[in-house]
């Protein structure tokens, strides 16, 4: 907990540092918060942080593209705390000019090997876009997941079932859209698919088993690696299923079948 008078000395750095420093090129952001008395594993707490960069993001957002040199300055020189600013000042820059802060952001996601970064400037920046208009976004997550990188595709499935969970109608076209890559799904893909699965299970369970009626007879094994790795509980349509799978001549989807009778027999026992 932040008193009220660090509060104040906090945000009046920062527009201080919003208004002098930063157009001199002067990037050292520490000045705002490195006198805080209090630490947290020797560490500057994240509410601390936090606020300086919600602060910072609401003062410069409306001509936030003068300032990508210092977006790369915190990206590259300031740690974890620069990563947390970064992701906050992100979330307000890219309401105001969504084309050109979404081609940057996309970058970033792409060539970052921080899983929790990814997964901060997901929840922070795109996720808020997405929840306020999804339909409009699906594309652009459907896009994403076919890029096929492993940080961002768990950063995404992450966001995905966060998603369905404020929004459940999102379940059927948010399904649509990853079905249409199964064909062709790699095993990040795969991945995704089977939590996608799981997590509607829990949302929505008819759909779920409407899905494995819809799939019961398929001979693609990589629609059975998907159904059987998102196998939730027992019933009658998953049983016919894979033991469908299991007597398949097909040596690939037999073992997925098989594999899939075992599961079942466990989760029957539950």
């Amino acid at each position: 907990m932040i008193s009220l008078d660090w509060k104040e000395r906090l945000k009046k750095d920062t527009i201080d540092f919003a208004e002098r420093k930063l157009p001199a090129n002067d990037f050292d952001i520490d000045i705002i918060y490195n006198a805080y008395p209090q630490r947290i594993d020797n560490k500057i707490p994240h509410a601390v942080i936090t606020l300086v960069g919600k602060t910072l993001g609401a003062i410069i957002y409306k001509e936030a593209d003068k300032y990508f040199a210092f977006y790369d300055y915190l990206l590259k020189e300031k740690g974890e705390n620069g990563k947390m600013i970064f992701a906050y000042v992100m979330a307000r820059a890219i309401r105001k000019n969504p084309d050109n802060f979404l081609v940057y952001i996309e970058n970033i996601l792409l060539t970052t090997e921080d899983q929790k970064f990814c997964n901060l400037l997901l929840d922070k920046a795109i996720f808020p876009m997405i929840k306020k208009n999804p339909v409009k976004h699906l594309d652009l997550l459907t896009n994403w997941i076919k890029k096929d990188n492993e940080h961002l595709t768990l950063s995404l499935q992450k966001m995905i079932i966060k998603l369905i969970g404020f929004q459940p109608k999102l379940i059927k076209p948010i399904f649509q859209k990853l079905e249409t890559s199964w064909l062709y799904a790699t095993p990040n893909m795969i991945k995704l698919n089977m939590n996608f699965l799981k997590a509607i299970y829990k949302v929505k369970p008819r759909f779920y088993n409407s899905i494995f009626e819809n799939y019961k007879t398929t001979r693609n094994p990589v629609f059975a690696e998907i159904l059987c790795g998102a196998i939730c509980g027992y019933n009658k349509l998953l049983k016919e299923t894979v033991d469908n799978w299991a007597m398949s001549g097909n040596i690939k989807l037999k073992k997925i079948g098989i594999r899939g009778q075992k599961i079942l027999k466990k989760k029957g026992k539950n």
